[in-house]
């Protein structure tokens, strides 16, 4: 699963120094809006709330009998038919309500990228189909026990948007038209991919409008707590659109740029774990093995909190030759570099408490509790709400950043507050004793990682001698960071080495 999501992520990078190099701020910004909106329904509708209602039931239905598994996919996929359809129709044909929702009245003003927005978003909002169909499937899949392909899969839409990138602007009617033909094509051939392995499956969806059917009704009730809860947490995203789209030009194409960098361990590490473990709890409660199931919670979350806090601490230390070796040439100008690296050391924080969201949140789907995560994401939404306002007026952008560090946090430390009384046994104490070690593993992760600037200062300047020396600098941390795992038996650590000793023995 990390492997296949790390050659997307890659390639997703690779897309964004592209967009950098060959496309200005005002462009750059108005994809970026553009795209945030039906991405929001692509995680809302298909990696959000339908994928973690059908998950749990579907395979509940598995263990029964492959009859009544064929039944529920079939229905449900017919009626998320008929969701995305209307939903998709409503965005190419009226998508201006929604755009004027979403953006700040001094982005609006702004009447050529407004256009241009527009224009984008209703040629990008069929990706919303095509994704969403993308995503049941995938769901399918894992609950299978299939990973590789459903994580490869987005490779093929990062292709795709990488060769239009690069096409010549003399091809398109409008400059920038080629990035939202991009995203459409992508997210048909991201979905197309996993066709054949679904019907060697057995389980392709036929067109079924038994909306009497027991698991399908279940999987709605199931469903509508986790659009409120799903949907408060993307709204957090587009929340910050409307706010960032008030500052300076560039701005939210700085954010895009982080977000990315971001997602790349993020992905690695929580969406990977978050994505596998929701079959894997479904599979141990059908099999009634609590303990079991409470252990893995434990044991991945502090994998989770392992390596994204020192993953954080490398981004934080290198984030100014990190921005300036990826996207620093063409119209990504010195002052873009500084403003995207000032926000990267700000908001890579995030991915420890947002990571910890994804891959605790599972546990409370695994149970079929829908709305207790809802409820938490509601409450904090809240708290971003009021509190972001209040940090941007004196930090600009730094304080929209911190507010949803904040959120995150707080909704991480309510899901751990509540996880035994409402989900399974939790060991607290060894959690919080095992975390206070690895948030010293972090920081001399973060230490070691200095060693860049001082052999910077030793060689010339240029992009090849910034690449060898981040690469040299963050193997060492990563070496460092391996072998004090091993000799103070770090459990995390200790146990993933004894696991690919023992695989490569064989």
């Amino acid at each position: 699963m990390a492997f296949g999501t790390m050659t997307s992520r890659v390639l997703g990078q690779l897309r964004e120094s592209l967009l950098a190099y060959y496309f200005d701020k005002r462009i750059t910004d108005a994809w970026g809006a553009a795209f945030r909106i039906p991405n929001m329904f692509r995680r809302l509708l298909g990696e959000g709330s339908m994928s973690v209602s059908f998950v749990p039931v579907f395979v509940e239905a598995c263990h029964d009998n492959k009859e009544r598994a064929q039944n529920l996919v079939n229905s449900v996929y017919t009626f998320l038919l008929l969701v995305l359809g209307c939903l998709t129709a409503v965005g190419v044909l009226y998508p201006d309500p929604l755009i004027n929702l979403v953006l700040d009245s001094a982005y609006i003003a702004d009447t050529e990228k407004y256009l241009l927005t527009l224009r984008m978003t209703k040629i990008m909002f069929g990706f919303v189909f095509f994704i969403s169909s993308y995503a049941y499937m995938m769901g399918i899949l894992n609950a299978l026990g299939q990973f590789a392909l459903p994580a490869m899969a987005p490779t093929f839409w990062n292709i795709c948007m990488i060769i239009s990138t690069l096409l010549p602007n003399s091809y398109f009617t409008v400059h920038g038209d080629q990035l939202a033909i991009g995203v459409l094509v992508g997210g048909l051939l991201q979905a197309v991919v996993l066709v054949p392995a679904l019907v060697k499956s057995g389980y392709f969806p036929k067109i079924s409008f038994d909306y009497k059917n027991k698991d399908l009704v279940k999987v709605i009730k199931n469903m509508l707590p986790g659009l409120l809860g799903m949907g408060l947490l993307q709204f957090t995203t587009i929340i910050n659109l409307r706010f960032s789209s008030s500052l300076p030009e560039g701005t939210i194409s700085y954010i895009g740029y982080v977000d990315r960098l971001i997602e790349l361990p993020l992905s690695l590490i929580s969406v990977s774990l978050g994505t596998a473990l929701l079959p894997a709890l479904s599979g141990l409660l059908a099999r009634n093995e609590e303990f079991k199931f409470s252990q893995t919670i434990r044991q991945y979350l502090e994998l989770n909190m392992l390596l994204t806090m020192s993953a954080a601490a490398g981004l934080y230390v290198l984030a100014q030759p990190i921005v300036s070796l990826l996207f620093g040439r063409g119209r990504f100008l010195p002052d873009s570099v500084l403003a995207t690296s000032g926000i990267l050391k700000t908001y890579c924080w995030i991915m420890i408490f947002s990571s910890g969201v994804r891959v605790l949140t599972p546990a409370y789907y695994a149970i079929k509790n829908t709305w207790f995560p809802a409820v938490l994401s509601c409450v904090c939404l809240i708290v971003h709400i009021l509190i972001a306002p209040l940090l941007m007026a004196r930090h600009q952008v730094y304080g929209l950043m911190v507010s949803t560090i904040i959120s995150a946090t707080l909704n991480l430390f309510l899901l751990l507050l509540f996880f035994r009384a409402m989900v399974a046994n939790f060991e607290y104490l060894l959690f919080f004793k095992n975390n206070l070690i690895y948030s010293g593993l972090a920081v001399l992760t973060g230490f070691i990682a200095n060693i860049y600037f001082l052999i910077q200062k030793h060689l010339p300047s240029g992009n090849f001698y910034i690449l060898l020396n981040l690469i040299f600098s963050i193997g060492t941390s990563a070496f460092v960071f391996i072998v004090t795992g091993y000799v103070f038996k770090i459990s995390a650590v200790h146990e993933i080495y004894q696991k690919i000793l023992k695989k490569i023995k064989r």
